[in-house]
């Protein structure tokens, strides 16, 4: 009963969050969220630098990630060490590879790839486990099982990258094409259901000056599938149908995501295939091969109790927390805008 209780909470909230969201984002004033004044550039007016809520989103999108992460990691009796270590491995490798990669796919130095780091993340992840395993065999410590790492990893992945589709939607990228673009059927499908953003720092308006243009809503699509998915994995783990869990989660996400790159305008690399379809198409494969030559065992049945008693402690609530705010610094200083900030007295205040 816990289980259900707790997925239908997380349900509700994140329906609630996304309804308001995909309603009030797109407008110009949902990108900037505070201005830090610099440094002087007249009487009254200082040169800031701007905190975005594409920073503020993205962290809590990782955050949430890493919590449904380490509860679905407990649950199954992961032990804390074991879990904090594979925790900082994951952290280790994931966020200096959105930089990495963008560099490496786009040639942009002032930007990141989720995509391209989740690749990068999945790519690893058997060998990071498995190293970490072959490590507790020496020091006769506690191991966990691949099938429990991997469900636990693309379900958190699944939660973490619907919800930060939002940042994009307030940052304005990874933007749909123009309904009108779209063939018959589609443009009144989405003439009804679409985005017009505001705004002339908003990416799609100085990338392809597509401001108060009717656009796909792709970036919505891609929260409320994810998250669906998500939810979806997390009642399998719980239930103790971990290769299902697993592999549901992976196959609609990778695949929507070679799918969703159709019905996109910004640029996502050269060719009619982009870098991120291959790499999207590349994992599933790639884990069907692992699972045959390695093979999946059976695991003891997730305990939600436990795993949510263990992510209630204060330490791990203090640690989450400054993993945010590391996360909004890293990605919420915007190297692509700034501001100029005029300071002065309300007289009839004084």
């Amino acid at each position: 009963m816990t289980e259900i209780i707790f997925i239908l909470s997380l349900t509700v909230i994140l329906s609630a969050v996304y309804t308001v969201s995909f309603r009030l984002l797109p407008d110009e004033k949902w990108q900037i969220f505070a201005t830090i004044p610099l440094y002087k550039t007249g009487d009254n007016s200082w040169h800031g630098i701007n905190i975005t809520y594409y920073g503020l989103l993205t962290a809590t999108g990782y955050t949430l990630a890493f919590t449904i992460f380490i509860i679905m990691m407990s649950a199954a009796g992961t032990d804390s060490l074991f879990l904090l270590v594979l925790l900082a491995a994951i952290l280790l490798f994931f966020i200096p590879s959105a930089k990495i990669m963008a560099v490496l796919i786009e040639k942009k130095k002032h930007t990141l790839t989720v995509g391209g780091a989740v690749f990068v993340m999945f790519i690893l992840a058997p060998w990071i486990i498995s190293c970490l395993n072959r490590v507790s065999i020496i020091t006769h410590d506690h191991q966990t099982a691949d099938i429990v790492f991997f469900s636990s990893l693309i379900t958190a992945y699944a939660f973490g990258e619907g919800f930060g589709r939002l940042a994009c939607i307030s940052f304005g990228c990874c933007y749909g094409k123009a309904v009108s673009e779209l063939p018959v059927f589609f443009q009144k499908l989405f003439s009804y259901y679409n985005f017009v953003y505001t705004g002339k720092t908003k990416k799609i308006s100085y990338h392809d000056n597509m401001d108060g243009v009717k656009t796909v809503p792709v970036q919505a699509i891609t929260a409320v599938l994810y998250t669906a998915s998500g939810l979806a994995g997390l009642y399998l783990f719980l239930d103790g149908k971990y290769l299902f869990s697993f592999f549901l989660s992976l196959t609609v996400t990778q695949v929507w995501r070679f799918i969703s790159e159709f019905l996109r305008a910004d640029f996502r690399g050269y060719g009619n295939i982009s870098a991120y379809q291959v790499m999207s198409i590349m994992i599933v494969p790639y884990y069907i091969i692992y699972t045959f030559i390695f093979g999946m065992p059976d695991y003891l049945k997730p305990s939600i109790s436990h795993g949510l008693s263990y992510v209630w402690s204060p330490g791990l609530i203090i640690l989450l927390l400054i993993m945010w705010i590391g996360c909004v610094l890293y990605t919420g200083v915007s190297s692509v805008t700034a501001s100029t900030i005029s300071i002065y007295i309300n007289e009839d205040k004084i």
